[in-house]
């Protein structure tokens, strides 16, 4: 696209055809440069028909253009000024190398440590005959003994937690026993030659001990038979015991309750009348042991005749 520069003003202005030869070179070699410049947006458009008058460049200020010829002649970069910082006195914190003499010590100790742990490694695998560990198996195998016991141990327990609960049961007598987890009898107790075997036949703490001892405290006659509480109504007559329905009149008596019989457990009970005997149907008053789990201990509980309850005591007594 040509463009005109109104800043020149034509001669003449003569139809393209009309155009001299030299005029039209000019025009060409105008035409040229102006395609090779930079178009000046301020300049309007040729309007159709117009002459296109060629635009020149105006030259370049030489105050613009570098001096090649001058050494510094490229632009020199800035260099920032040094910074100084002062320092802080601390010593630092990196790891420090150990002292001298010391790398040698290291060295015996990691040797140790390893003889170690080879000596126990063998004595752990090693057997040690008849199925018994050695000594040094035990000392390098410290954890599975541990557990060994305490497994035991736990085992020994919830047995013997469980044959206490099944021997205290209130009437429950094998005979003279020593159960692990169950109060016995004092070693302060004094028994006579005489007694000896009468009052230790029976289990310590049940209510088959008190009425063997308490009975014969009040009369001097000693229980002869063995069983469970609720057996004695049926093993005193074989022992030519007196039985009945309601208490001795005439002295002591022992009260044998059946199983279940007026608070009594799945064994029977018994127990020592003491009062109530002139109108026992308003209730006697008798002393026991193991009565609602209180094992060992006297309690006072009041009875009443009738289905379930028997009356034994020694002829004569």
């Amino acid at each position: 696209m040509l463009f005109r520069d109104r800043s020149r003003t034509a001669t003449t202005e003569q139809p393209y055809g009309s155009s001299t030869s030299s005029q039209i070179e000019e025009w060409s070699a105008g035409a040229l440069m102006d395609q090779a410049s930079t178009p000046d947006t301020t300049t309007p458009y040729a309007l159709p028909g117009e002459a296109q008058v060629p635009m020149v460049p105006s030259p370049m200020e030489g105050s613009l253009m570098p001096d090649i010829s001058s050494p510094d002649a490229s632009p020199k970069m800035q260099t920032r000024a040094p910074i100084f910082i002062p320092s802080t006195g601390k010593k630092s914190t990196g790891s420090l190398r150990p002292p001298r003499g010391r790398g040698l010590v290291i060295n015996i100790g990691v040797a140790v440590v390893l003889l170690v742990v080879v000596i126990g490694a063998l004595v752990a695998v090693l057997p040690a005959g008849n199925g018994q560990a050695s000594a040094l198996g035990k000392l390098f195998n410290p954890t599975q003994s541990m557990v060994q016991s305490k497994k035991n141990d736990t085992a020994l327990i919830q047995a013997q937690s469980a044959t206490a609960t099944a021997v205290t049961q209130d009437g429950y007598d094998a005979g003279n026993q020593i159960y692990a987890g169950v109060t016995s009898a004092p070693s302060t107790t004094v028994i006579t030659a005489s007694d000896t075997g009468s009052l230790n036949r029976f289990f310590y703490g049940q209510c088959t001990y008190w009425a063997n001892m308490r009975y014969h405290q009040l009369t001097g006659h000693w229980v002869p038979w063995l069983g469970n509480a609720g057996d004695w109504a049926y093993q005193a007559p074989a022992y030519g015991w007196k039985t009945s329905s309601v208490p001795n009149p005439n002295g002591p008596s022992i009260i044998v309750l059946a199983p279940y019989t007026q608070g009594a457990g799945s064994y029977g009970h018994v127990a020592v009348v003491e009062t109530g005997v002139s109108n026992p149907y308003n209730g006697v008053s008798t002393s026991n042991w193991n009565w609602n789990g209180h094992w060992a201990s006297e309690d006072w509980v009041t009875f009443y005749p009738g289905a379930g309850i028997t009356f034994v005591w020694f002829p004569g007594a």
